[in-house]
């Protein structure tokens, strides 16, 4: 009865309903268990906790062997994504240690800040604003300044036409023990079972776009989640007055995230805004301080190719080297302004996350 339902739908609502479903699913796992990069990080620093950490761990590694799979399995080819083609690791680099300061400051990533707005942050809404504008901006301006970029001496040595594929052993391999270090006990692994369907909602993101790219002719690339870019799109669909006759899988992923966490928030209120704790006896940023790190996310996502979970899902479900030098970047900047938030008494974590 539902296969007869599905098929009698056109692919144009079929291809809206499953990108905004794919979305709905991240968004809504996502606020159940607060899923977080930066909120791993703030975890073991001010805590030694990991569970947050082992659930971005098991993401990881549901995400690559499952994409992978879908890869042979469906035979599209993950090489022709923007993870490898016309790379430069200067960039990479840069916005990833942009985008690994911004998200500690602000207190959240891209996806991290669309789920706190829908649990009622009001900064976030802000911090969000800055990130989308400062998204669109750098990619227009690469776009029209592209040719005197990347004739600059500095910029072009670092540039490459495709990225090294890592071995997949390798990878798993890595992972396998961070996970391991991560877990304590491994009984736990039972609670990081928001990393595994995460892992699979990202997997699932690459076979939709490309089945759909391929059915509806999109002029779109094989892609799964990342916010950065979709944040900036949304500005520009504003600023030309909603031109573009069809919305994204990006786009509608993050639509589908919005609606997703805030459904799943109100069932899941201890984490509302309401609930949040005193922060008096620390000196967490200001608003304004927020914002310029929305801003850094916005520039440094694009740089960077994708966010935490454009590339440290996204780009490392592919094995692209480059997605590993990206969340590489990204995680060390973060951790480093994390520590340094400690010192001077502006990290602040309102909720404790551990293993049962």
């Amino acid at each position: 009865m539902i296969v007869d339902f599905l098929m009698e739908l056109r692919e144009e609502k079929l291809y809206l309903y499953l990108s905004l479903l794919i979305g709905f699913l991240y968004g809504f796992i996502a606020q159940r268990e607060q899923f977080c990069f930066s909120g791993g990080i703030k975890d073991l620093i001010l805590f030694k906790q990991t569970k947050r950490t082992a659930s971005l761990l098991v993401a990881m590694i549901v995400a690559v062997v499952v994409t992978q799979y879908s890869a042979s399995k469906f035979e599209f080819d993950l090489l022709d994504t923007r993870y490898f083609t016309n790379v430069n690791y200067l960039f990479l680099v840069l916005g990833g240690m942009m985008f690994g300061f911004g998200m500690m400051v602000s207190d959240g990533c891209s996806s991290r800040h669309l789920i706190k707005m829908v649990q009622g942050d009001k900064d976030s809404f802000f911090i969000l604003i800055s990130l989308a504008m400062f998204s669109f901006l750098t990619y227009t301006l690469l776009a029209q300044y592209n040719d005197v970029i990347y004739q600059n001496t500095l910029v072009e040595y670092f540039q490459i036409d495709a990225s090294f594929l890592m071995n997949i052993y390798l990878v798993l391999a890595i992972l396998a023990l961070a996970l391991y270090f991560s877990l304590k006990n491994l009984k736990n692994i039972l609670e990081t079972w928001d990393g595994f369907l995460i892992g699979l909602v990202i997997a699932s993101g690459w076979v939709v776009t490309y089945y759909f790219i391929n059915e509806l002719f999109l002029e779109e690339t094989l892609q799964s989640l990342s916010f950065v870019y979709p944040l900036g799109k949304a500005i520009e669909y504003g600023y030309t007055k909603f031109e573009s006759n069809i919305f994204i899988f990006p786009v509608l992923t993050m639509i589908g995230v919005l609606i997703g966490a805030f459904i799943s928030s109100l069932f899941n209120k201890k984490y509302s805004k309401k609930q949040m704790c005193d922060t008096s006896a620390f000196n967490p940023p200001k608003l304004w301080l927020k914002m310029i790190g929305g801003a850094c996310m916005g520039i440094g996502g694009i740089l960077a190719i994708g966010c935490t979970v454009g590339q440290g899902l996204s780009g490392l479900s592919t094995l692209s080297f480059a997605s590993f030098i990206a969340i590489s970047s990204i995680y060390f900047a973060g951790y480093l302004t994390a520590i340094y938030m400690k010192k001077t008494n502006s990290l602040v974590a309102c909720f404790y996350f551990n293993f049962r």
